[in-house]
């Protein structure tokens, strides 16, 4: 009996964590999402989750383990889903040329957040942003589209703000060709409308991706210091990575830079079970939430 228990406790010891909140899809204006709820009273701001290409919200949700990080602290998110019939990849079409930065998918994505904020009376009304590769780019464009209500991106192979339009330019940039730091802070600012994006970033990249090149944390990284003004920056090791912090005037940590070596096209300390994932690297999502929801701006 004693050999019995002793082995459930290991079996359960073992077991992946699992969120104990509620996980449903359901479709809003056309566009399918899954929404996961905290078993608790959420108390912080919305979380939008933007996955990959080839990837769904399930996938994501169990290859980042945003779920469980998200009943913890008693977060409501949402993933919206890309269709087949907006993209045959399932990519976010970030590279998209519309005039408006509000318009197409990420007037979409910022109408399913409001729907969700309204419907479950969330009395915070910021957002925070964490998307992979074309959900990465998306996140990026959501900060500059919007300022007023999106305070957090966390960035997993993404890059500059428009360093690519249409689906050759998206290539190219992909490639870390074409990416202008200094026009994209400034093409940033001007959708924003507003001087400095006042946001709070944390940027992943792997220095061993060929699908998006490294060089687009650098080119994110300068971009967005610049645009939410950052004045000072220390770079050091920390677990296992590189790991760059940038301050405003006020000494305000605003950004934040991961680069984790070995790490080829995937979301750093994910599981295994989920596609695009690197369970050896730091905890991302961990370490994500700890910057974009830490006190002190």
């Amino acid at each position: 009996m004693r050999a019995v228990l002793a082995l459930t406790l290991v079996v359960l010891a073992a077991a992946p964590a699992r969120a104990a909140g509620t996980f449903v899809s359901g479709r809003h204006e056309g566009r399918g999402y899954a929404l996961f709820t905290p078993s608790a009273p959420a108390t912080g701001p919305l979380v939008v989750a933007l996955h990959g290409c080839w990837q769904t919200p399930e996938d994501f949700a169990l290859g980042t383990r945003l779920n469980v990080a998200a009943e913890r602290r008693g977060l409501v998110v949402v993933y919206p889903a890309q269709s087949r019939r907006d993209n045959a990849y399932r990519c976010w079409n970030w590279f998209a040329g519309e005039a408006s930065p509000t318009a197409g998918e990420v007037g979409e994505i910022l109408a399913l957040a409001r729907r969700v904020q309204t419907e479950r009376a969330l009395r915070d009304p910021h957002l925070l942003v964490l998307g992979f590769s074309a959900g990465g780019f998306m996140a990026v464009n959501l900060a500059c589209a919007a300022p007023q209500v999106v305070t957090g991106i966390g960035v997993m192979a993404g890059g500059a703000y428009r360093c690519g339009v249409g689906p050759t330019g998206a290539m190219q940039c992909m490639r870390g060709l074409g990416a202008e730091p200094g026009a994209a802070a400034a093409a940033c600012l001007r959708a924003a409308g507003v001087s400095t994006l006042p946001l709070r970033a944390s940027l992943w990249q792997g220095d061993a991706d060929a699908v998006v090149s490294p060089l687009n944390l650098s080119a994110l990284e300068t971009m967005l210091a610049r645009a939410v003004g950052a004045v000072a920056a220390v770079t050091e090791p920390v677990e296992g990575a590189v790991h760059a912090l940038h301050r405003d005037a006020r000494h305000r940590p605003v950004l934040e830079t991961w680069l984790v070596p070995g790490m080829g096209h995937a979301w750093s300390g994910g599981d295994a079970r989920g596609t695009h994932t690197y369970p050896p690297g730091p905890p991302a999502t961990e370490r994500m939430l700890d910057f974009l929801l830490s006190p002190g701006r």
